[in-house]
């Protein structure tokens, strides 16, 4: 393993599971699917965090020796979810590339347009779309508390929108399958990952798509440190977060790998004022990178 590579778990996660430790309501349904989406499920074992699930399998003597990896695309069908346009679709497909990109290039030389030691694709398989008058009532009355505390009508103190729980009606939820499979087609590593939004970390935002495209960045974050380490993510320790990955995956700035760049940088400050008004995250998010390598089959 190179000696750049940093062992990491979202703080987000944790801090979920301290919020849900006080509340048993407010979490979206986690559902693990098997569509026939990989090429084997038989060695799939089961592994579990608070408002996440999976089920993996990994070949560690693979991983050993491995020095490219090539992403396709994630798949993301019309039929898995028809109430998504296919802007949305992809933008939530690529959230999990660009993801599972960044952990990767932590350890490989990720590669487009040649062959590969692994080949890595994912398909999102099930879907709970956000309930968008339910986020814009969260959003709705976190601004208004807002508002009435800087005009002293109000209890909060706080100068900045004040961010309250959710609604816990029509929180979302993910599910995709992954595998990444060698030169002869064989699978080495596979995840089968469900997740769940909650009513205490997940942003409320004024987009059915908008818990999806969070997950999905999850779901890249796990498979991706599972890859790179053969380590079960859900059981990682808590760490925080290097200069290089909040310079790349908050602020922005130009990823480890070039071939990183045909799925897009994160939206950067504009995400992070998008976040803050509930913005959709198509309103600050670009996508990929129309022309590069990989850039375009993400949805079908």
């Amino acid at each position: 393993m190179l000696p750049r590579f940093e062992h990491r778990r979202r703080l987000a996660g944790f801090v979920s599971c301290l919020a849900l430790a006080a509340a048993v309501a407010g979490c979206g349904t986690v559902v693990l699917t098997e569509s026939g989406a990989l090429t084997r499920y038989d060695r799939l074992a089961g592994s579990d965090e608070t408002a996440s699930s999976s089920r993996i399998f990994v070949d560690p003597a693979a991983l050993a020796a491995t020095r490219t990896v090539r992403i396709v695309p994630t798949a993301f069908s019309e039929v898995v979810a028809p109430g998504l346009t296919p802007a949305e679709r992809k933008l939530v497909a690529n959230a999990a590339d660009r993801a599972l990109c960044y952990e990767l290039s932590l350890r490989y030389d990720v590669v487009s347009g040649r062959k590969a030691d692994l080949t890595v694709r994912s398909a999102v398989t099930r879907i709970d779309l956000t309930n968008v008058p339910a986020a814009g009532a969260t959003v709705a009355t976190s601004a208004g508390i807002t508002i009435a505390s800087q005009l002293g009508a109000g209890f909060a103190t706080a100068v900045g929108r004040v961010p309250i729980p959710r609604i816990p009606i029509g929180l979302g939820s993910l599910t995709v399958e992954a595998e990444a499979l060698d030169s002869r087609n064989v699978q080495r590593a596979a995840m089968v990952w469900g997740g769940a939004s909650n009513a205490f970390t997940n942003q409320a935002r004024f987009s059915p798509a908008s818990d999806a495209y969070d997950l999905a960045g999850e779901f890249g974050q796990d498979f991706g440190f599972y890859l790179a380490t053969g380590q079960d993510p859900f059981k990682a320790p808590l760490t925080l977060p290097t200069y290089d990955r909040v310079r790349i995956t908050t602020l922005g700035e130009a990823p480890l790998d070039p071939d990183c760049e045909a799925f897009g940088r994160a939206p950067g400050l504009d995400g992070i004022l998008g976040d803050y008004v509930g913005a959709p995250p198509e309103w600050t998010d670009r996508g990929p990178a129309e022309g590069l390598p990989g850039a375009s089959r993400g949805v079908r």
